[in-house]
């Protein structure tokens, strides 16, 4: 048993199912409380409070650990429908596929991780704090880990499968690691981490299977390249010269061709 079914059978009826529609349903209301006080210069003050921000936290402000996971991931309606969307749909199956327990940890692991990754920041040029971008990010790369094969119409039009957007992320994921601080660098390694501690272990097993498949064919490629029949008198072998005949003398090869040819000095 491993240490995720022992926790599901422990605390799985603490579990909330459907999360999704929870915080999608939850981010819907904070979109429609922040409308009234957007500014001349698009900010807003409501929204920039839900923010992670641990100098704030410490003095006091501890509902920003709770309002994390509630900010919209965007402002613009049609755009924030199909996040919405796209969110409710994947963590759908991603819950159909692991149970409810195993998605609520999965979520949770992520925020806190992502959280404790942002005490980091402390001095960074980041202004607010830190949105729940990355988290809601390995929402989807879990789906495109376990669904690779679906197809998302980008553009309501053109059919790609999650597997590429998926690697798109981590590309962009990769760019943000290496063109950021180190302390930055650990936030998104806190960030992701729950995608790794679900997902970790079957991709070292597929990584060693693959290096398995791939060693088994290398063997198969350097055997069937090895000559089996070298002849001893002249050097041609079943590879060099398939269309000869090869004998054996006890433990001595010949082709037909050096054998028809002793046959006439004799």
């Amino acid at each position: 048993m491993t240490l995720l079914d022992k926790l599901e059978r422990k605390f799985g009826s603490w579990a909330i199912s459907n999360i999704a529609a929870y915080l999608v349903l939850g981010q819907l209301a904070i979109f429609i409380l922040s409308l009234r006080f957007y500014g001349h210069d698009n900010s807003n003050p409501f929204l920039e409070l839900m923010l992670f921000d641990p100098a704030a936290v410490r003095a006091g402000e501890f509902w920003r650990i709770f309002a994390f996971p509630l900010i919209p991931p965007t402002t613009h309606p049609i755009f924030l429908i199909f996040a919405w969307y796209i969110f409710y749909m994947m963590a759908g199956a991603l819950e159909s596929q692991w149970g409810a327990f195993r998605l609520n940890l999965y979520l949770l692991i992520g925020a806190m991780l992502g959280m404790l990754g942002a005490m980091l920041l402390q001095g960074l040029p980041i202004a607010g704090g830190i949105s729940n971008g990355i988290w809601g990010a390995t929402v989807f790369l879990a789906f495109a880990h376990l669904f690779p094969d679906f197809e998302l119409r980008l553009f309501f039009v053109l059919p790609v499968k999650v597997k590429w957007l998926g690697w798109i992320m981590w590309a962009g994921l990769g760019f943000m690691f290496f063109g950021t601080p180190w302390q930055f660098k650990v936030f998104i390694i806190a960030s992701v981490s729950n995608f790794f501690l679900f997902f970790g272990k079957d991709m070292v097993a597929t990584m060693k299977s693959k290096k398995r498949i791939a060693d088994i064919k290398a063997e198969k490629a350097k055997f069937e390249a090895e000559a089996f029949h070298t002849c001893s008198q002249c050097g041609a072998t079943d590879k060099s010269h398939p269309e000869r005949d090869f004998r054996y003398r006890g433990d001595t090869c010949i082709c037909d061709v050096c054998l028809t040819a002793e046959k006439q000095a004799d």
